[in-house]
């Protein structure tokens, strides 16, 4: 009778113990069923950093964010096997993981504006775009295979008509719009085209010179959301708060224009 009773101790505590780990086992696959993967472009580290802390603090979420080349981040998320959000530095990204049928849907946020950054030490050699092609400068240039603002800026150049006369200048190609503003400040080069956010984020070091509007049109920043999230629902609340009127003012206190300008 002693022996039963036992037994039926040890087998109640051991099915209480089982449910006791099936349901932290449970919490576990939810809290990973509610952290986000977000690739973002490198000139857009700033706002995104500080926005994705606020949506973490309102929402419980934790969101991870890997940040580079938006065509090197491109690559990364064609070989991995789950991403939740793609944030780079043009649409043409965007739109080319949607022709492959990759993107879900899309958030527009605000517009990446190309200038000329010039080393305030040479400020008074480039004041307007077609000082760029004055022999002897040296200038920087984004990898166009590895970044949104390289493609751009090479068809601002062609745009011009001064294409050869500019990449003869050119001593260096960065892999991000950082890369190029930090060679700009500390006076690697003496200018490059980079976003203006990081032109003015620097504008200690470095002067802004508008580039003609008939050279380019202003990239759009967009958040997307991937198909291979693992959880549609957190992705879209996050794409929604990035492209929130909220987000938007943090953007342009980094130097980043409002769609509507």
């Amino acid at each position: 009778m002693e022996l039963e009773k036992k037994m039926k101790r040890y087998l109640s505590g051991f099915v209480a113990g089982c449910l006791i780990g099936l349901v932290g086992l449970g919490t576990v696959r939810s809290a990973a069923a509610e952290a986000l993967h977000v690739f973002s472009g490198a000139g857009l580290r700033q706002p995104v950093a500080l926005l994705v802390q606020e949506f973490q603090e309102q929402t419980g979420y934790r969101v991870f964010v890997d940040y580079g080349g938006s065509g090197q981040l491109l690559t990364r998320i064609k070989a991995v096997p789950r991403a939740d959000l793609f944030i780079p530095g043009a649409l043409f990204y965007i739109e080319k993981l949607e022709r492959e049928g990759r993107i879900r849907s899309y958030r527009p946020i605000v517009h990446h504006t190309p200038v000329i950054g010039v080393n305030r030490r040479q400020a008074a050699r480039i004041n307007r775009f077609e000082d760029l092609a004055k022999p002897g400068l040296r200038l920087a240039l984004g990898d166009p295979k590895a970044m949104a603002l390289g493609r751009t800026a090479l068809s601002i150049c062609e745009k011009s008509g001064l294409k050869a006369a500019i990449l003869k200048n050119v001593t260096v190609y960065g892999a991000t719009v950082k890369q190029l503003a930090l060679y700009v400040s500390q006076g690697a080069v003496d200018a490059a085209i980079i976003g203006r956010a990081d032109a003015f984020q620097n504008r200690d070091t470095v002067a802004i010179v508008p580039i003609p509007k008939a050279y380019f049109q202003a990239e759009t920043i967009a958040a997307a959301i991937l198909q291979s999230t693992a959880n549609p629902e957190a992705a879209a609340k996050l794409a929604d708060f990035l492209s929130s009127a909220h987000a938007v003012s943090v953007f342009e206190r980094f130097g980043f224009l409002a769609l509507e300008n």
